[in-house]
């Protein structure tokens, strides 16, 4: 007897950008239905909410607020995108804003994540982003461990032109 399976982008997931946001949402809603939680899809939909943010050239955040797994989504994938930058980054300075632009994740959301992670002070009247290495190695152990189950989109392959609002003609 043979399964018949639907085709995955049909059974998986579920995106919907805000076209619009005053707040500068990228994202209003994700889901992944239950037989498929649990094995990256939710992951790779937050990453590619990020992507088309990055390719709007904007600064992004998902619509708040976050449900309780939302939270721990979220919180999940801003952790490993900064770990692996600060992994990569070899200057000595870094600001808040420098990679709030390049990830096009709100400030709000790296510095909340930062300080989840124990890696931000505050001393002598500036925050500073500590790289603490237990939780660089730690992070590197797990992304070892991750293997090739990872799932990724290649932004090579993405065909897509934002939304640009037609100007207003101020006429009725």
């Amino acid at each position: 007897m043979s399964v018949y399976e639907p085709p995955l982008r049909m059974m998986v997931y579920f995106l919907l950008q805000e076209k619009n946001s005053f707040l500068n949402y990228n994202v209003s809603c994700i889901l992944t239905l239950p037989p498929y939680q649990r094995q990256g899809y939710g992951r790779l939909l937050i990453d590619f909410s990020y992507l088309l943010t990055r390719v709007e050239r904007k600064i992004g955040s998902p619509e708040k607020p976050l449900s309780d797994l939302g939270l721990i989504s979220y919180r999940s994938y801003w952790k490993d995108v900064l770990l692996e930058y600060l992994c990569k980054f070899g200057g000595k300075e870094l600001s808040i804003k420098d990679l709030s632009q390049e990830m096009a994740i709100n400030s709000y959301d790296i510095v909340s994540t930062l300080q989840a992670l124990g890696m931000m002070k505050y001393w002598k009247g500036k925050h500073i982003i500590l790289k603490k290495q237990d939780v660089i190695e730690e992070y590197e152990e797990r992304m070892k461990r991750r293997g090739s189950t990872y799932k990724e989109i290649d932004p090579a392959y993405l065909k897509w032109t934002p939304f640009v609002a037609p100007p207003s003609s101020g006429q009725t």
